[in-house]
């Protein structure tokens, strides 16, 4: 006579609802406990799915016994913990461990009530081979379960939270605040800014820079540094450059019409020098905080240099493209030629200065200093 295969079905609810809704304790082992404990679930919680889950274990139960299949089958409810998760999870496995002790299972057919539960799939597998998976969801209710366990793995994911969910939270704030002050239009073109430079800085890979921003203020106010009010500079400063290149803009195209480009020169050519300023006050703040604290300021000079090189450029192209919309050409051509050329002098002014400050240091300050820029650069480029 050959002898039977021993299946152990097993009914998981790995969140415990048969422990803290009907007060049972698993694992529970046989047919009339498995009824009782399901209709028990069922009079504390009508609409609970685990019911439907312990009536298909007992259906596949006795379709096994009853069956010419070869099979000697035994049910068990097993459940885990409300703590989804680890704690859960070997909450099933000790509880399985125990019941094949009892029940030497060959394999086993899993029931869950839904995608959740299969999660424990490798813990089960781990010690006893599984034939099939049940998986029992109340068909009218199945895709929209699907979307909602989809929503809440990926919600759980910090590296998809981090990434979505505070550009979507700042964007939801300021429509609300757009109804509330009725200003659609406005918010409209900040959130579309702000949509845009954020890609520029995931595309590019410098998506960290507002966070490190961020936490180099957090950093200069909990030290009391002088760069913590420099920081507050620069923000009412980008506040008042966007106001008045705004400004720059409506007058351009009351003046002009609705020309797209040249009203963005315009806007433009009235607040670069107030987004410079925003540019240079955290870069001052540090040097300031560095004289206090006796540091010798090296790379900071062609830095702050540079973006001043960098306004001149941009404000005289601004300049220079509005003398010739208005067909003033030598104007423009003059004002181009020499911002191009103050830009140059500046730039070398910068570098030369940091050159000489780096010379003027001491040969241990020196190495110090190129051992960072060296650890700056590989970091850049990883």
């Amino acid at each position: 006579m050959v002898a039977k295969t021993k299946t152990l079905v097993t009914c998981i609810d790995r969140d415990d609802d048969i422990g803290w809704k009907a007060g049972l304790v698993t694992p529970i082992i046989g047919k009339e406990a498995l009824l009782s404990a399901a209709t028990k679930l069922a009079l504390a919680d009508a609409e609970e799915s685990d019911v439907n889950a312990i009536f298909e274990a007992v259906r596949i139960y006795e379709q096994l016994r009853t069956g010419d299949t070869g099979v000697e089958p035994e049910v068990v409810l097993i459940a885990g913990d409300r703590s989804v998760g680890a704690v859960s999870d070997r909450k099933i496995g000790q509880k399985l461990d125990d019941v094949l002790a009892q029940f030497h299972a060959d394999s086993a057919i899993l029931v869950s009530d839904g995608a959740e539960d299969e999660w424990i799939i490798p813990i089960i597998q781990s010690r006893v081979k599984i034939d099939s998976v049940r998986r029992v969801v109340v068909k009218q209710i199945e895709p929209l379960e699907n979307t909602f366990y989809a929503l809440k793995r990926l919600m759980e994911d910090p590296k998809i939270t981090r990434t979505f969910l505070p550009p979507l939270g700042l964007i939801l704030f300021l429509l609300a605040v757009s109804l509330l002050l009725n200003l659609s239009g406005e918010t409209l073109g900040l959130i579309l800014g702000i949509v845009g430079v954020y890609l520029m800085l995931k595309g590019t890979g410098r998506e960290n820079l507002i966070i490190e921003f961020a936490d180099s203020v957090k950093q200069s106010f909990y030290t009391g540094k002088i760069s913590f009010v420099t920081y507050i500079v620069a923000l009412v400063l980008l506040l008042v450059g966007t106001s008045q290149g705004i400004m720059g803009y409506t007058d351009a195209s009351a003046e002009i019409g609705e020309w797209f480009l040249l009203s963005l020169v315009y806007f433009i050519n009235s607040s670069i020098w107030w987004y410079i300023g925003a540019a240079l006050a955290p870069i001052i703040g540090r040097m300031m905080s560095m004289v206090i604290e006796k540091e010798r300021i090296v790379r900071h000079w062609a830095i702050l240099f540079s973006i001043i090189a960098s306004g001149l450029i941009l404000w005289g192209g601004s300049e220079a493209i509005i003398w010739l919309s208005k067909d003033v050409q030598p104007m423009g051509y003059f004002t181009l030629f020499f911002s191009i050329l103050g830009a140059i002098l500046l730039s070398f002014m910068g570098v030369k200065l940091s050159l000489y400050m780096r010379g003027t240091q001491p040969k241990a300050h020196r190495e110090d200093a190129a051992c960072v820029d060296s650890a700056e650069e590989s970091a850049t480029r990883e």
